[in-house]
């Protein structure tokens, strides 16, 4: 009896020093995180954990391009233009973060459009450039069915001109208002793209024809969202 005991006694303590312990923590890892934050719109945890991240990563183009988006949808303007400015100042002008962020501190009237041909400035204020044309692009952005997948009210929208035509230096941005409106003043006639985006995939990619001294007009809704309807399929 004493054998046996002693025998379940040595198998019980030998079971227990096989059993593997807890499992180790996942290592912390900011970038990955904001990156999460980003990719679900939630901006000020993204913000947040960005900032931390830069801290530690002060010379990723990634970082400070997704900061500055993130300081744009909160209104924070000062850090998004410093964001903005740090990734042009350290990008190739060819790659897509230099792009967008070029044309978005044009639109909001940071910086002045390299003169054409003609000698004509691009626009540079936000929702209008008065003086450049008497027109204006007005819509709504709605998702009448469903949960939507971004918040609608205090939206960016970007009226951009398109490339080898006389709009091409044209960026306008605007926000939506408490019912999704939003407005371009002052727009030159033309034909442009609407988007939410101008670095990634928007949720829309829509094409409007302008003429002078009218009003057009163009929604945004799950109708003609970019899974549905693409007017600018070479920017995909």
């Amino acid at each position: 009896m004493r054998r046996l005991l002693g025998f379940t006694l040595l198998a019980i303590a030998l079971s227990a020093c096989g059993s593997p312990g807890p499992a180790p923590k996942a290592e912390y890892d900011p970038v990955a995180e904001a990156m999460k934050a980003f990719d679900k719109g939630d901006w000020a945890l993204a913000g947040r954990l960005l900032r931390e991240a830069i801290v530690k990563q002060p010379a990723d183009v990634r970082l400070h391009y997704s900061l500055g988006v993130c300081a744009a949808h909160l209104d924070l303007r000062d850090e998004a233009i410093r964001e903005f400015r740090w990734v042009v100042a350290n990008t190739p002008s060819q790659s897509p973060e230099h792009q967008a962020a070029r044309n978005w501190l044009l639109a909001a009237g940071v910086l002045v459009a390299d003169r054409g041909a003609s000698g004509e400035q691009g626009s540079g204020q936000e929702g209008g450039d008065p003086g450049r044309g008497d027109s204006t692009v007005r819509g709504q952005v709605s998702w009448p069915d469903g949960e939507p997948p971004i918040k609608l009210t205090r939206l960016q929208v970007f009226l951009k001109g398109i490339d080898r035509t006389p709009t091409k230096d044209v960026h306008l941005v605007a926000r939506t208002d408490e019912d999704g409106r939003f407005a371009f003043k002052n727009v030159p006639a033309g034909t442009y793209k609407v988007t939410n985006r101008i670095a990634g995939e928007p949720l829309w990619r829509v094409r409007v024809s302008v003429e002078a001294g009218k009003d057009a007009s163009v929604d945004l809704t799950p109708q003609n969202r970019l899974s549905v309807r693409d007017d600018f399929p070479q920017d995909g």
